[in-house]
């Protein structure tokens, strides 16, 4: 790989904390490129023709001549494109910022502030593709000032959910405990399953009562055998949590590379991503009003997200507002990365373009 996750950030390029004019900040990054231990040279092409069309002020324009990988460019549209798409939003025809700001602290929702001519600021999240999915607790302060101001009942169930899905607590070990003790508390039929699954006599768990622990959901994998002895036992569990139509030929070739002898990391998230998934699916269901929570208190939020998309051979940017958007839930973890991070949320790339910022 000749560019690595998180290498074209704005902290890789030293920008934040700083109030940085469209000239200032395509200097920094074109200096920061041009140095000889940055980037390779075939990344630091690609991503000093991307900047040239942005600030051109260019919404769509062809990729890069490059003989980087599809991963490569990925990871170039994603990272580099939070710099990229500032240079874009302050060099649109029709833009009125006049600088913008990359948060030196931990920013949950946003990337960066732009600032007009009036000195008015509009905060700004970027995005690549489908994009990345920002945990529930981001979203949590604002759900719980709702339900201090009153909201409907039909919200009660989704509201606590949603509120121990985002705990976050020094010290324990949320990212796994967060998704069992949810579905034990919503008695889903996968959980159940589980739990049964746990008491057979012949995985030697040792499971008596309670939330299941890591150790115990390893135990239980590790004693399970081969692939198709793992999917045999399994079987009732997967199809109870609604995970058995997930299976594709991706997840068989994961699943049977988990169970090989010779994996070094753990293999329990065999078992414990189908209760994320379980849940995902839960509050992506209408009839619990956790989408319909989700979107409501999103909408209240003063920010805008820009996309950077590969569509055929150009690239587009777009901008969508929080505001006009509807949300959908979704989750980074994976049978292999099973407590990555918890559940999160997507927006729906369907809202009208904003007119707050160029579009």
């Amino acid at each position: 790989m000749l560019v690595k996750d998180k290498q074209l950030i704005p902290t890789a390029f030293q920008l934040t904390g700083k109030e940085l004019s469209s000239s200032s900040l395509i200097k920094a990054v074109r200096t920061k490129l041009a140095q000889p231990n940055f980037v390779d040279p075939s990344v630091a092409l690609v991503c000093n023709g991307i900047l040239d069309e942005s600030a051109s002020g260019r919404s769509t324009f062809k990729l890069p001549a490059s003989e980087l990988t599809e991963k490569e460019l990925k990871i170039i549209y994603k990272d580099f494109g939070e710099v990229s798409g500032a240079a874009y939003m302050l060099n649109s025809p029709s833009s009125s910022m006049e600088y913008v700001e990359f948060p030196s602290g931990n920013e949950k929702l946003i990337d960066y502030i732009l600032t007009d001519t009036s000195k008015v600021q509009h905060r700004v999240s970027a995005k690549a593709g489908a994009g990345g999915k920002p945990s529930i607790v981001s979203i949590i302060p604002v759900i719980k000032q709702m339900v201090n101001n009153g909201l409907s009942n039909k919200y009660a169930k989704a509201t606590w959910v949603m509120h121990h899905l985002g705990q976050e607590t020094k010290g324990s070990p949320e990212l796994f405990v967060g998704p069992l003790r949810t579905a034990e508390y919503l008695d889903t039929p996968g959980y159940n399953a589980l739990i049964a699954l746990l008491k057979s006599k012949d995985l030697k768990t040792g499971y008596a009562q309670g939330l299941p622990t890591e150790r115990q959901l390893e135990t239980a994998v590790q004693n399970m055998g081969s692939y198709d002895e793992f999917m045999a036992i399994v079987k009732e569990f997967y199809n109870a949590a609604g995970y058995s139509q997930n299976i594709t030929s991706k997840s068989i070739a994961t699943a049977k590379s988990i169970l090989a002898p010779n994996y070094t990391r753990k293999k329990y998230g065999l078992l414990h991503y189908p209760i994320t998934a379980e849940l995902v699916k839960w509050l992506n269901t209408d009839s619990n009003y956790a989408k319909d929570l989700l979107t409501k208190a999103a909408n209240t939020l003063n920010i805008n997200q820009i996309y950077l998309d590969k569509k055929a051979t150009s690239l587009v940017y777009s901008i969508h507002a929080f505001s006009s958007a509807e949300f959908t839930f979704a989750s980074p973890s994976s049978t292999p990365y099973p407590v990555n991070n918890r559940i999160g949320f997507l927006m729906t790339k369907t809202p009208r373009k904003t007119n707050i910022i160029p579009g």
